[in-house]
């Protein structure tokens, strides 16, 4: 290695001699060349990254027509324009961390909102909302539609209030509000009869009888 950092040096001096130029306005030369060609941190007037991710996936069809669930995520990141931005990378990270939990406890609710909303929409179309949900959470226990594919998946995700692992469920405040919607799941897996229990959404409201034909096999 030393050797041909030498033979370089020797190679580069004779250079300069032949051409009588100053060794120094070689080696600035140089540098402001290898400074144009490297890629910068910084970009003094903005720049932006993007990162497109897509999935499309086929829709089952009886009816021969083509019908596709397309799905597109977009992320876009800022590139610095001063060098002084990478210094906070501590103070970035700690709001990061704090915004992190918060977003994290602002989704405790976010179930529980949906839940809402969704009868508060079936009482704006004369059906009783509230007992319309539990109705439909008790029926998706009872006859599961995890595997009626991506529709079913989605509903078998949003129609099960116990789905997955949540670091709330210790919490009794979000127990006792989602008690309600926990017992219409459990009585659909001990093979209540939910239109019975829930018997203020009658049968033909129910909202799995809107998309669905439910049958015991």
């Amino acid at each position: 290695m030393i050797t041909v950092i030498v033979v370089c040096i020797l190679i580069m001096q004779i250079r300069v001699m032949r051409a009588n130029i100053p060794y120094e306005d070689i080696c600035e030369s140089q540098r402001v060349t290898r400074q144009v060609n490297s890629l910068p941190l910084v970009y003094p007037y903005g720049a932006t990254y993007k990162l497109i991710l897509g999935m499309s996936a086929p829709v089952k069809s009886k009816d021969y027509v083509s019908l596709a669930f397309v799905m597109n995520f977009q992320y876009q990141y800022i590139q610095f324009q001063n060098i002084s931005q990478l210094s906070r990378y501590y103070i970035i990270k700690e709001v990061s961390r704090e915004e992190r939990e918060a977003d994290i406890l602002a989704r405790k609710d976010e179930r529980l909102i949906f839940y809402r909303a969704v009868a508060v929409l079936l009482e704006m179309k004369g059906m009783n909302g509230e007992d319309c949900v539990y109705r439909a959470i008790c029926e998706t226990a009872q006859f599961p539609v995890g595997d009626d594919g991506l529709f079913g998946e989605i509903f078998h995700v949003l129609l099960t209030p116990d789905y997955g692992r949540n670091r709330f469920d210790e919490d009794p405040d979000w127990r006792e509000e989602m008690s309600p919607y926990l017992d219409a799941a459990t009585a659909g897996r001990q093979m209540f009869d939910c239109s019975y229990v829930y018997h203020k959404c009658p049968e033909g409201e129910g909202v799995l009888e809107l998309i669905s034909a439910l049958r015991d096999e």
